[in-house]
């Protein structure tokens, strides 16, 4: 793994890219060497592969340097992926300055000329055209014409695997968040107009490409850190049956019951045997992850990415008072986030304040509630932690710029499972992998899967809901010393929206949310949370209220809409 993470990053050190010609984008860097010299050894082809993947943890050259114009480190693709898929929903409250349109998450109006809609648009577009051009130049001629092919014959099958399977997630994600989208491949010509697709046609693009290198990427007893494997595959078909209905219209859970089952059938992954140890900076061991995206203090410097998660949900009082998160005391952006109740009061009463003499929450029933809820406000560098409400609001006042009300989360923290990092040991950049799949979400996937007739039985689906909350609780398979009651839960609580609430207890801040609450049907009506639907400005009510439903999709920003004669705008954003 640390070869592979030499190679993820020397990439953007010596710039690899190529002409702005031949990938029809604007290189950032005055290092760019040209095409023949990139391709003409075998860490050349290497350093193109890990760019690839590269296009997924770093905003460009550097902290700040972005691929994508303008954006800086909101058009790093998990900072991006994270203001579309956690800000608008019942889990997060954020803001960031006005003008990118943070806000706009938080009421739900945002529009074709809002940066951040773009931002993730722009990205998974940048990755598609590296994705492309990678699978161009390792045809076996052109990699023959460079003199590569024999040195590099036994690795380029899985590169070219790999490369496709990246490319189908972003058009997975394009079809998610936007619906009816262009459509380009390696056969396109540099310089084509990517020509809109209707959502039904891209979800099938993106099956049969997962279908066809399910068997040709690495097996699934094969595993890279950060790379993806035979098992990634399965997940993201999994994920893509159970959204069918909404993309195509027809159901398709008897797949994604099928493909779930398989991971969870499937002996080279496990569960953690502690949630938390999926978020914590030496994740690269955890046996539960499938796929990652890495990060590393020394070599993806980045304010985006777990770096992005971890700093703007901190404050220096928190460190000060003896929660240790792996960062210097003066990293922490002083708390510009917070979680909205809804959130909070899916966990049991108990278990929602923060308790400092219990910094790892060991001693709550359900090891997810990794709530923070002191005060942010005034001198406590050396008193004892005010206790907070975790309200997101006051009574009769306007919605607060600094969000002082409210708790904050203490998931993701750049310390090792070991527990015993310390000040010496903090870090300006976080080494927290980005967990992109994982099983638990498998056993999830699956349950919902048969209760909505895809298959199997309701034994089946409690015994996986079961197996995700007894490692919640550490009961069951799971008991330890830290178990202080019983995760599992009746036939009879068994439901779908209990399924919803369990995701969410699961998965939250996991970039999963806004695609759940859709397939629930509760994402513009028929469920409410803080602020949503309302104004920001001097609007004293923060009861949520139902949106259009126009807002299920995201708009094409317009500048690519005015740029590309095939495109037509989603409806009602025109």
């Amino acid at each position: 793994m640390k070869r592979f993470i030499y190679i993820f990053i020397t990439v953007l050190v010596v710039a690899l890219f190529h002409s702005c010609e031949e990938l029809d984008l604007q290189p950032i860097s005055s290092t760019s060497l040209m095409e023949d010299s990139v391709y003409s050894t075998y860490e050349g082809y290497l350093g193109m592969f890990a760019k690839c993947y590269a296009t997924f943890v770093l905003e460009g050259q550097g902290d700040g340097d972005s691929d994508i114009s303008g954006a800086g480190s909101k058009g790093e693709f998990i900072r991006a992926l994270y203001y579309l898929q956690e800000c608008p929903t019942d889990e997060v409250l954020f803001h960031s300055s006005s003008g990118n349109g943070t806000w706009t998450m938080i009421t739900m109006n945002w529009t074709p000329a809002t940066e951040i809609v773009g931002n993730m648009y722009y990205r998974l577009w940048f990755s598609i055209a590296q994705c492309n051009e990678f699978i161009r130049k390792t045809e076996t001629d052109v990699m023959k014409s460079y003199g590569v092919y024999e040195q590099a014959k036994n690795d380029v099958g899985y590169w070219r695997a790999e490369a496709r399977f990246l490319r189908a997630y972003c058009y997975y994600l394009l079809c998610d968040m936007y619906g009816s989208v262009g459509w380009i491949d390696d056969s396109s010509p540099n310089g084509t107009y990517p020509a809109q697709k209707s959502r039904a046609e891209i979800f099938n693009y993106i099956e049969k490409e997962l279908l066809d290198i399910e068997n040709k990427l690495m097996p699934s007893n094969q595993k890279i850190f950060g790379r993806v494997n035979q098992t990634a595959a399965w997940f993201a078909l999994a994920r893509l049956y159970l959204n069918a209905q909404v993309y195509t219209g027809n159901d398709s859970y008897p797949n994604a019951y099928k493909y779930a089952k398989k991971i969870i059938d499937n002996s080279n992954y496990s569960l953690a045997p502690n949630y938390i140890e999926n978020f914590l900076k030496d994740n690269n061991s955890c046996s539960e992850i499938i796929w990652a995206l890495p990060h590393n203090n020394e070599n993806s410097q980045s304010s985006g990415g777990t770096n992005f998660l971890v700093k703007y949900s901190s404050h220096k009082y928190m460190i000060n008072q003896g929660l240790e998160l792996g960062i210097t005391v003066d990293q922490p952006w002083s708390v510009n986030g917070r979680l909205k109740t809804n959130l909070i009061d899916k966990f049991e009463t108990d278990d929602q304040p923060f308790d400092p003499s219990d910094t790892w929450c060991d001693n709550k029933k359900d090891k997810r509630a990794l709530f923070y809820g002191g005060s942010l406000t005034g001198d406590q560098s050396k008193t004892p932690i005010v206790p907070h409400q975790k309200e997101t609001w006051e009574e009769g006042k306007p919605f607060s710029k600094t969000i002082t009300m409210g708790y904050t989360f203490t998931k993701w923290r750049n310390v090792t499972k070991d527990r015993m990092s310390g000040e010496s040991e903090r870090e300006k950049y976080v080494g927290i992998a980005f967990p992109m799949f994982r099983k638990a979400d498998a056993y999830l996937m699956a349950a919902e899967a048969i209760l909505r007739g895809g298959g199997g039985t309701r034994t089946e689906a409690l015994g996986y809901v079961n197996e995700v909350r007894n490692r919640a609780y550490c009961s069951g398979n799971y008991l330890s010393d830290i178990n202080i009651a019983n995760g599992s839960i009746s036939d009879a609580e068994l439901t779908l929206d209990f399924i919803l609430d369990e995701r969410a207890r699961e998965l939250w801040t996991e970039c999963v949310r806004r695609t759940d609450l859709i397939r629930f049907n509760k994402f513009t009506k028929n469920y409410n949370w803080d602020w949503k639907g309302q104004e920001t400005s001097n609007n004293t009510d923060h009861v949520g209220i139902d949106v259009d439903d126009k807002y299920k999709l995201f708009p094409i920003p317009q500048d690519d809409i005015l740029y590309n004669p095939n495109l037509t705008q989603n409806p009602d954003y025109q």
